[in-house]
């Protein structure tokens, strides 16, 4: 944007006048999802007929200036059109109100003038639809409010302005919050990086780095920055920003982007932007999909809504064919469907995001929350979800005569510390518990999947998976097989360490169960859930010894992770709706392909993107909540469609006999459908 003038301004709110508005039509939508993604930005309100933006923002976060060069920086040639409609506010439901008493207690000519004023936009509107051929709730309402003006009820006119209004008012207040709401929680999370500082390394957070700052990022980190890589080779996954599933490569002197993920190696990146300044067009190309998205319910509601004005418009005919009676007629048009219908299904489905996320659940859109009602396989990825993320050493073998445990221990920890795998961390804590000291070792290189290489004396040191180590490093095993397998038997995962080509000795961890996992299952299979599965890299004992214990339906063991969308696909074409719990890189295949994909807490950022569902609290019990969340939501809308059917459809055979008068019909029509509005956002607090 070029043109922007600012028309107002104090701490806290400004409002542009953008006269490029005037050239693009019905982008609102997309102007409001591309600035809430900008850290900071609390509201967003276009004016179409003015060509003006009124944004508020933070103070703490934002400046007046950097929000100005963060609007004038958007692209309106890469805009986005998406029909939208008067945005209501106070100000209209209290003018509409005023409006009514006016019509009640002014002579008759001057309610005319202030009705005619009022209602002139829902005329206006109602034209609009009808001269496009679109016969839409707006031409009902236009042909209710017009005929009542026009027979001279101002009055029952007003009233039903003032009830559309607010019920309008209702919904978009529902919406905008729950919509600002998930846009803060999609925005990029903070994260722990090292700090350089000369020959000095220390962690801190995201959120304190200042442009010029030089960080230090490992393989499975998210890049929390736009920045410069200083030194070092790595593969960058890029798929939030261009959707390339490949990582790419990166070296010296290239430009990371924040939302990205480092996929393999390790850089030293100089800060360019942080915070509000770092890119933020395909987090609000994620927040725009997630808010706008329409669920397979929804377009079916807004279908029967549309399908039901035609009928109220025949009943309305027919009703004057027969009795001549205008009364009628009018009464019957103030009757129609589709309010309840169209508006109660949104209205649920963001109260019931807005509820999960206030209990730490993230839902990404309507589509999410109807898809996880009709789940009955789940598949879960092991570590990290169904057990702890962090691991504990309980073992440390040596092998040979040459080292003891202290020493083979430390050996470990101070190779594992230049990586951030979950196993090298537990490595590293246990070394620091026992105040170990740092062993002097060569450069470390990170063999993505298997393990890690350095050397020790001038001689190969390496440590990892079996794989890895007798496969592509050709050390011999036959001499420790019995005191290995007693220690597999045990449920141990095993850390193997090699130097000069022979074993030396290995690790063993084991992972946590989670404290939730069997309440969470049961709770699971009590919502429907006919069918619990996992998947693990672990040996079949292992996992199977875990599988019993949670009485698992089905056990994937030995598994790459390459198999696991391999894994949800099979189950897929068995006819199964399938979701699946994960969180690290190599779980975004999965959870893609699954019908619901959840993210735990602690996954990646990778993970967190591609998933429909974001566990925002570090408990596995939340998938049941979320499950029954969904369950709630759907059952709420089968209710009000039932409702909005049985009731409206009295009123209307009231209205047809002539039971009814036109403001009673209005009066009940509308107190209807706010009631159903009512306990669809009553969800919220529930």
């Amino acid at each position: 944007m070029k043109s922007l003038v600012v028309k107002h301004h104090f701490p806290g709110r400004i409002r542009f006048n953008v006269k490029e508005l005037k050239d693009y039509s019905d982008i609102a939508t997309w102007v409001k999802t591309s600035l809430m993604a900008i850290q900071g930005i609390l509201q967003v309100r276009v004016n179409d007929s003015a060509h003006s933006i009124v944004i508020e923002y933070d103070t703490d976060v934002l400046s007046a200036d950097v929000v100005e060069v963060r609007l004038a920086q958007l692209d309106l040639t890469q805009s986005e059109a998406e029909e939208s409609e008067h945005e209501f506010t106070r100000g209209d439901v209290a003018m509409n109100v005023i409006g009514t008493i006016s019509a009640a207690l002014l002579p008759n000519k001057w309610g005319a003038m202030t009705t005619a004023t009022l209602i002139a936009p829902t005329l206006f509107e109602g034209i609009k639809d009808l001269s496009d051929r679109h016969v839409s709730v707006e031409v009902l309402d236009a042909i209710a409010v017009g005929l009542s003006a026009w027979r001279g009820d101002y009055r029952t006119a007003m009233m039903t302005q003032s009830l559309i209004s607010l019920g309008e008012y209702m919904e978009q207040k529902t919406c905008r919050n729950s919509d600002q709401l998930l846009a803060d929680l999609m925005r990029p999370k903070e994260t722990t990086v090292w700090l350089v500082e000369g020959t000095l390394r220390k962690q801190v957070s995201s959120n304190d780095l200042e442009a010029g700052d030089l960080i230090e990022l490992g393989p499975g980190t998210a890049i929390p920055v736009d920045g410069t890589i200083i030194s070092g080779t790595a593969l960058i996954n890029q798929s939030s920003l261009t959707g390339e599933s490949v990582p790419v490569r990166r070296e010296e002197s290239s430009k990371v982007y924040s939302g990205t993920t480092l996929h393999d190696g390790t850089i030293q990146i100089s800060v360019d932007k942080v915070g509000s300044e770092a890119t933020t067009a395909k987090i609000a190309k994620l927040i725009y999909d997630s808010l706008s998205e329409k669920s397979e319910i929804q377009q079916v509601t807004q279908e029967m809504a549309n399908r039901r004005v035609k009928i109220t418009l025949g009943i309305g005919a027919a009703v004057f064919v027969l009795t001549q009676d205008i009364n009628r007629v009018a009464s019957v048009f103030l009757v129609d469907y589709s309010c309840a219908l169209k508006l109660s299904t949104p209205v649920t489905f963001k109260s019931i995001m807005y509820r999960a996320a206030q209990q730490g659940i993230l839902f990404k859109g309507g589509g999410a929350i109807e898809k996880l009602h009709k789940i009955d396989t789940c598949v879960f990825d092991k570590t990290g979800t169904l057990t702890h993320g962090e691991m504990e050493v309980v073992d440390v073998v040596p092998l040979c005569c040459r080292n003891n445990a202290r020493d083979l221990l430390a050996i470990a920890a101070s190779v594992e510390e230049h990586s951030n795998h979950p196993l090298s961390q537990a490595v590293v804590n246990a070394a620091k518990h026992c105040e170990l000291p740092h062993i002097e070792h060569g450069e470390v290189e990170y063999v993505i999947a298997h393990g890690l290489k350095s050397t020790l004396n001038e001689h190969a040191l390496v440590m990892g998976s079996r794989h890895f180590l007798e496969t592509h490093e050709n050390v011999d095993f036959s001499e420790s097989e019995a005191t290995i397998r007693d220690y597999e038997l045990k449920g141990r995962h095993l850390v193997f360490i090699s130097h000069q080509h022979k074993l030396v000795g290995m690790i063993g961890l084991r992972d946590h169960l989670r404290e939730d996992a069997m309440l969470t299952l049961q709770a699971l299979r009590s919502f429907g859930v006919n069918e619990l599965i996992m998947i693990t890299g672990d040996r079949h004992h292992k996992a199977q010894l875990l599988g019993d214990e949670l009485q698992l339906d089905r056990i994937y063991s030995e598994a790459v992770p390459s198999q696991k969308s391999d894994i949800v696909e099979s189950l897929k074409n068995e006819g199964k709706n399938v979701m699946f719990v994960g969180d690290g890189v190599n779980d975004a295949p999965a959870l893609s392909a699954a019908d619901v994909g959840v993210a735990m807490c602690r996954g990646t950022e990778l993970a967190r993107q591609v998933a429909d569902v974001v566990l925002l609290k570090d408990t596995l019990y939340g998938i049941a909540e979320a499950r029954e969340l969904a369950d709630v939501a759907m059952r709420m809308i089968s209710t009000n469609i039932k409702l909005a059917e049985y009731v409206n459809s009295g009123i209307m055979l009231a209205a047809a006999l002539g039971y009814l008068s036109p403001t009673m019909s209005a009066l009940l029509h509308n107190g209807t459908t706010l009631s159903i509005l009512g306990r669809s956002a009553a969800l919220r607090h529930q």
